[in-house]
């Protein structure tokens, strides 16, 4: 019996023990908290600086734990740690533009501004009046009212540079509230997405691990959760070569007839890039950037809010700003190899094939700086087309060989696929071909495009948002060629069979002072080559190899027919066999390659002497490879000529 009492007396206190035990480890855990992501955002694998959707701490008031009345609240440190490298801008030391708010406090300025950031984001210890961020319970209300601190800046525990994949909030406020919930929202967290594995084949999750010290201060349910996808979110079209060609013996200024607009019908085009958003919200503005007559920067500093732009939540705090991007989204492309004296044009605005009414999306160039429009262009044309690669000093023109562009995302439409299309244009003043056997004189190419401003890898000091240069998009290609201006003549019958003989004469008539719009009143100084075809095949003993050319002729000077001269020979002079047997000599037909314009040719054909016959005829002109067989145009101002100039067939 008196062991059984015994063990009555050890079980209370056993009971006692067990229940001084509960309330403790009740109290350990002052808060428990689940995590969710507010949004999911979409994330260009392009970016080093991408801002992943925030982590929401819901933590629910508990009966059983009941909030503090007086005194100090406690703190504790919250860190959060991504499954890629953080960018997060870093203001000072090693405090960053990410933030911490308690209870989603409004802005400053708003009805009631609420938002009240610790001062000492990396000595947040101890009252305010010892210089820390600690405040004092006052019965579990929302941190919204009252003057505790609620707004609070991570701090990166590595090297502040990129390859830090964690952020640490220190001295967070562990107050059970009274109702309701008491809510810690995480934002501003940037990362580098080029590094996410698998993200060109799709979706690839970003994944950010909640964890508290002391861990007894909050107990997290589900500590970990998706805060964004990553994927391409990009393709750049090359602009094509122009379908004309253009001629260098011609000029080319850039102009539009009255009430026309830029594009692909004007003669001076060569070509579209075009950028394709692969997800809505790719393209971005900058944000509403402000600073009000206080000094508080606050139009996007409303917790939760969703502003598709590429800045964050916006408050001023130790070291700055948090939130604020250095531009909207740009895009850029790079023309190279651009002939000396040739001048590129690019429309200076573009409006996307998404843009509606209600929602706009366009996109102005910001580099180089916008020039002066273009003469003749209509008033209010949208694309407003800019020279790119000339300067003007004193009154002299220099011409870059390179010109890289660059446009500024003004406004989009985060709810549809966005596409811009920018046009490409040129002009020059056209200068005579050189004799002998030229090749096309100039060639522009595209060498990249995509998202501007590009960096090798990611750095705390890039630019906010900052992208890899190697955006997919089609090869680089030829945007137009200049070729040589040229005039082909067929003579269709000539012979120096025994008894007979053809004499050939071309004038250049390109010197026409009278009419400047088919010839320039210097006229194109070059040579010509006749080339004779008879029995199925290239003549084999008229000049060289069957061919004569100008440069062979003592009578002119170093081959070169000027303009308004006439180069006449017989087929008797140039071959050494002629008449030297009755089954010798070539019937058949010539034809005639002169490097300039406007070359006309006549022939006469006789027997040997001119005694019994003759007769001559004028030489067809036929098109070159870089003209139909139709009659030049030209523009209704003199001296714009444009398309297929020169002349063909008898015009």
């Amino acid at each position: 019996m008196a062991d059984f009492r015994k063990w009555i007396l050890a079980f209370a206190a056993l009971v006692l023990i067990l229940g001084s035990v509960a309330p403790a480890s009740a109290q350990q855990n002052a808060l428990s908290c689940s995590v969710s992501a507010a949004v999911t955002p979409n994330l260009r694998h392009e970016g080093f600086t991408e801002l992943v959707g925030d982590i929401l701490l819901s933590c629910p008031a508990n009966p059983n734990v009941p909030p503090l009345t007086s005194g100090p609240i406690p703190q504790a440190d919250i860190s959060v740690s991504l499954s890629a490298p953080i960018t997060s801008r870093i203001l000072t030391g090693n405090v960053t533009e990410a933030l911490l708010l308690v209870d989603d406090p409004a802005p400053p300025l708003a009805p009631n501004g609420q938002q009240r950031v610790c001062p000492s984001p990396d000595n947040p210890a101890g009252p305010p009046s010892a210089g820390g961020c600690q405040g004092t319970a006052d019965g579990g209300i929302s941190f919204k009212g009252g003057s505790n601190d609620n707004v609070f800046q991570g701090i990166i525990t590595g090297a502040p540079v990129p390859g830090t994949n964690s952020i640490t909030f220190l001295g967070i406020p562990v107050d059970p509230p009274a109702t309701g919930n008491r809510t810690y929202r995480i934002t501003n967290i940037r990362i580098d997405a080029t590094g996410v594995p698998a993200a060109i084949a799709g979706l690839s999750p970003v994944n950010a691990f909640v964890s508290v010290s002391p861990s007894s201060a909050i107990s997290i349910t589900n500590p970990q959760s998706t805060v964004g996808f990553v994927s391409n979110s990009l393709t750049v079209t090359a602009p094509g070569p122009s379908s004309a060609p253009f001629f260098q013996c011609l000029d080319y200024p850039f102009y539009f007839e009255p009430g026309s607009t830029p594009g692909s019908t004007s003669p001076n085009y060569v070509g579209t890039v075009k950028f394709a958003e692969l997800f809505a919200t790719a393209f971005k503005t900058r944000g509403v950037i402000g600073t009000t007559s206080t000094g508080l920067t606050y139009p996007q500093g409303t917790p939760g809010t969703i502003y598709y732009t590429e800045s964050g939540l916006e408050i001023a705090v130790v070291g700055g700003e948090a939130g604020a991007a250095d531009t909207a989204t740009e895009l850029y492309t790079t023309i190279n190899n651009i002939p000396s004296g040739t001048t590129v044009w690019v429309d200076s605005y573009a409006v996307s094939t998404a843009s509606t009414s209600a929602v706009l999306s366009d996109a102005t160039m910001v580099l180089p700086v916008l020039a002066t429009a273009v003469p003749g262009l209509a008033a209010g044309s949208s694309a407003n087309p800019v020279a790119v690669n000339t300067t003007t000093s004193n009154g002299v023109t220099s011409y870059a060989t390179t010109a890289t562009v660059v446009w500024s995302i003004t406004s989009t439409n985060s709810f549809a696929l966005d596409t811009l299309a920018f046009n490409i244009y040129v002009s020059f003043t056209g200068a005579p071909g050189t004799p002998g056997t030229p090749s096309p004189t100039g060639v522009f190419t595209t060498s990249e495009s995509g998202y501007f401003p590009y960096a090798a890898a990611a750095s705390s000091s890039e630019a906010i948002p900052t992208f890899i240069s190697n955006v997919p998009q089609t090869s680089p290609s030829n945007l137009f060629e200049v070729s040589l201006c040229q005039t082909i003549l067929l003579f269709p019958y000539v012979t120096d069979f025994y008894g007979f003989d053809t004499g050939i004469a071309i004038s250049n008539t390109s010197l026409n002072s009278a009419l400047p719009s088919i010839g320039p009143s210097t006229g194109q100084p070059g040579g010509c080559t006749v080339t004779f075809y008879g029995g199925g095949a290239v003549a084999t003993t008229l000049g060289t190899a069957g061919s004569y050319s100008s440069t062979a002729d003592s009578a002119l000077t170093n081959g070169i027919i000027l303009p308004g001269q006439t180069w006449a020979f017989s087929m008797s002079s140039i071959d050494p066999g002629y008449n030297s047997a009755p089954t010798y000599g070539t019937t058949g037909y010539a034809i005639a390659s002169c490097n300039f314009q406007y070359a006309h040719g006549y022939s006469f054909v006789s027997d040997t002497g001119i005694r019994q016959f003759a007769a001559a005829y004028l030489a067809l002109i036929i098109p070159d490879t870089t003209r139909s067989a139709q009659p030049f145009f030209c523009s209704s101002i003199p001296g714009a000529c444009y398309g297929e100039t020169g002349e063909q067939l008898v015009h």
